[in-house]
């Protein structure tokens, strides 16, 4: 039965306290993410058995109800209950709950989900290209695939640029300003400066690298910034600050045109100077140990993160991975941590909730298995099939883990890795693994490994798994 998302939305804001106690509203992929002004008004347990809700996550300042599939269409419905906005969300109070790790992450996450429309497509893009330049159907000097792959790749490629939005939406800042900041790292004169390249440049060494020199005294260190992520969200802090400095020392006569002169002056050189280097020299030292792990034990690697990312998926903190396999795909060409693992973990939840499908007598619970199933494997939507099924019932998930963990020793052993992003990670998303000396070989072992995982995982849930403990 479809749900009744009109029905469903009042239920859900009568639970979390009523209009009234609702800072904001917006939503991701699954989840309906909510800035509740007091969550003690909120009664878990009356959000959690509303028809459509899978589960309640408090993360990051967030009351976030997993919907799953559906929850854009509900969100539409529940936006409408109090003109709740996008606008709306950035302006609303944030909150700093939980220890500092889970504040960092939370913030992480909320600046790329945002981005993940735009991510997702033009990823997927890039993997259909790299299918049919592989297939020989498309020539990849062609004008067609220049013009596609301008696209696709823009997206990467202007990354601080849209960081700049997005990070200045979630902290209720100037969004023109922070993207001229993100901008400024993509612009073609400043990268052939850095790269030493260009005539203007005058190189010496700061710290054993080359640099230029900005006002001739201050050092700046070649780097690359397009596609990268840690500087901008480095200089998020003192992007604040500086605006807020800068809002606060101009005349209100004076303010139009003063305030974003001396925001862009001033954070142009720390940018450079200071915390760019900083972001560049972190991404290097990240990448080099992840392909160091790798390269020593790639099964271990591979299987622990597979079995364990189940974990991190409900702490909501997945979308705080996708920096990590950007700069990974920048620095190494390749993922395997993201992209990889999750591959793994996706398809073997599926896998877990059709094994509960096929034990239960309960045709209710068959059939939310088999729609929660479908979802995870085909989709790469998980959260209906663990939240709804494997969680639920426990057992499942020690099928789940058990599948994803084998499915991510043969990934590392064999060397499957990821060469694109595209589509959140499911069987539709094995074309991402053509690449590298033998194009085919990672999709062929990604298969491999994705059905040994699938059946691990249905036959030990459906050997676990009773009717009775679900009831």
């Amino acid at each position: 039965m479809a749900l009744d998302y009109v029905k469903t939305s009042n239920e859900i804001l009568e639970a979390v306290g009523g209009k009234d106690n609702v800072a904001s509203a917006t939503n991701c992929m699954t989840r309906l993410r909510l800035v509740l002004k007091d969550e003690s008004k909120a009664n878990d347990e009356t959000v959690k058995a509303i028809k459509g809700v899978k589960s309640v996550i408090k993360q990051g300042g967030q009351y976030q109800i997993v919907i799953g599939n559906e929850v854009s269409n509900l969100f539409k419905e529940f936006s409408k209950l109090d003109n709740f906005t996008e606008e709306k969300a950035s302006a609303a109070p944030k909150k700093a709950e939980g220890n500092a790790l889970t504040r960092l992450f939370g913030f992480v996450a909320g600046c790329l989900t945002p981005l993940l429309p735009a991510m997702l497509g033009t990823g997927m893009v890039k993997v259909l290209l790299t299918l049919l330049t592989t297939l020989k159907v498309l020539d990849a000097a062609g004008p067609t695939y220049t013009i596609l792959f301008s696209m696709a790749d823009s997206f990467f490629y202007m990354l601080p640029v849209m960081l700049g939005w997005s990070i200045a939406k979630k902290t209720g800042h100037s969004v023109p300003l922070y993207m001229v900041i993100g901008a400024m790292l993509c612009y073609p004169d400043l990268i052939t400066l850095l790269a030493g390249d260009s005539e203007v440049a005058r190189y010496g060494t700061f710290l054993g690298q080359p640099c230029t020199y900005l006002f001739g005294f201050l050092p700046v260190v070649g780097a690359s910034y397009t596609s990268s992520v840690l500087p901008m969200l480095l200089m998020t802090p003192f992007m604040g600050w500086a605006e807020d400095f800068a809002d606060r020392v101009s005349p209100n006569v004076l303010k139009a045109f003063l305030k974003p002169m001396l925001f862009l002056l001033m954070c142009t050189p720390v940018m450079l100077v200071v915390l760019g280097p900083i972001g560049a020299i972190l991404g290097n030292v990240v990448a080099a140990g992840i392909s160091a792990l790798y390269n020593a034990v790639p099964w271990l690697t591979v299987a622990i993160l597979s079995a364990i990312m189940p974990f991190i998926i409900m702490t909501g903190m997945h979308y705080a991975l996708i920096p990590l396999a950007i700069n990974n795909m920048a620095l190494l060409g390749y993922d395997v941590v993201v992209l990889v693992t999750m591959f793994c973990s996706n398809i073997c939840q599926g896998a877990a909730s059709f094994g509960v499908a096929a034990k239960t007598k309960d045709t209710e619970i068959r059939s939310e298995g088999i729609a929660c199933g479908i979802s995870a494997i085909v989709a790469g939507v998980t959260e209906p099939a663990m939240y709804g099924i494997n969680m639920r019932f426990i057992k499942p998930m020690i099928g789940a883990v058990a599948g994803a963990g084998a499915a991510g020793l043969i990934c590392g052993i064999f060397g499957v890795k990821g060469y694109t992003m595209g589509g959140s990670p499911s069987i539709m998303t094995l074309i991402n693994f053509i690449g590298g000396e033998n194009p085919y070989s990672g999709v062929i072992w990604g298969a491999i490994a994705a059905l040994v995982g699938i059946a691990i995982a249905f036959a030990v849930t459906f050997i676990l798994y009773k009717d009775e403990e679900g009831k």
